[in-house]
């Protein structure tokens, strides 16, 4: 009978336990973020852009033009509406979801639990913290959710509320990521927001809504994308 590396198993055992659509890297460890700063629920609602994500290395495919627009319901709750696109040829795909607040005792920075298009209890909702922000240009979001007894998928995400990120504030954010995202494996992929590629959307026709900036129409990037990283388990 044939017999196959114990590794192999393990992979493929990891590759059923995630969505392949949620994308991400695979790690032993969550990060940790000191930040410690009062959230303001109504200033962040409204329209993002996300301007750049981790890059997963092993995704054949990226979603690009991604907007979405956090609507504030009730309890610190965000109703999500987002769009994106996969390729240039593709026209938008729209998806929804919510964010609910979680509260734990120690928390230094807002977190979230994330759900999108879907009522399957048995679907894991998506962990998601609002690592920074100065809620009138930009975020930097993290996310880091459990898929077994040892490894967790890492995302994370930069948004705009702009199609792109003005200079001084691209340096101010150069700065957190260098100094936060230190690992080998954390690098960035800007996401495309070009005119003659994203086609119109109508996430960015949706109204602005109370705190959420001095702009008719803004824009928040997407919460899980690509496909894992492989590795390779002793």
């Amino acid at each position: 009978m044939k017999t196959f590396p114990c590794w192999m198993i393990a992979m493929a055992y990891l590759w059923c336990a995630v969505d392949g659509s949620q994308g991400g890297l695979l790690t032993l460890s969550c990060m940790t973020f000191e930040e410690d700063y009062n959230f303001k629920e109504d200033k962040f609602d409204g329209t993002w852009y996300e301007v750049r994500r981790l890059s997963d290395p092993s995704a054949t495919q990226h979603e690009d033009c991604v907007v979405m627009n956090y609507k504030l319901g009730e309890q610190g709750s965000f109703e999500i509406r987002e769009s994106y696109q996969v390729g240039d040829e593709s026209e938008p795909i729209y998806r929804s979801g919510r964010a609910e607040p979680k509260v734990f005792q120690d928390a230094r920075i807002p977190k979230f639990f994330e759900r999108f298009n879907t009522t399957d209890p048995a679907d894991p909702d998506i962990s998601i913290d609002i690592v920074a922000t100065d809620y009138s240009s930009y975020a930097v979001v993290y996310s880091c959710t459990s898929i077994n007894s040892t490894h967790h998928l890492e995302s994370a995400w930069v948004l705009s509320r702009q199609p792109a990120l003005a200079k001084n504030v691209v340096e101010l954010v150069n700065l957190f990521l260098e100094s936060r995202f230190t690992r080998p494996d954390h690098k960035w992929r800007a996401t495309i927001h070009t005119a003659d590629y994203c086609k119109p959307t109508s996430v960015e026709e949706l109204p602005m809504y109370a705190g959420a900036g001095t702009r008719t129409v803004l824009s928040m990037p997407a919460v899980l994308l690509g496909v894992l990283l492989a590795v390779l388990l002793y």
